[in-house]
């Protein structure tokens, strides 16, 4: 499984206005994709080109759970 972000430059991402398009790590799936995508177009709309990229890794598993 992969997880994807919208990562930014440091200087977009210490505006406000820049840091609204950011997010964390999430699962790479269907619907997330085409969310990030939509939002992506959104931030270089907003900040220009390069301002904004996506990232993918590999999803690190989760080696212990804690009991509910």
């Amino acid at each position: 499984m992969k997880q994807i972000r919208i990562a930014s430059t440091r200087e977009i991402a210490q505006n406000d206005q820049g840091q609204r398009f950011v997010c964390e790590w999430m699962e790479g799936s269907l619907m997330n994709r085409w969310l990030l995508k939509n939002r992506l177009a959104e931030a270089l709309e907003v900040h220009g080109t390069g301002s904004h990229w996506v990232e993918v890794r590999d999803a690190h598993p989760v080696r212990h759970t804690a009991p509910a």
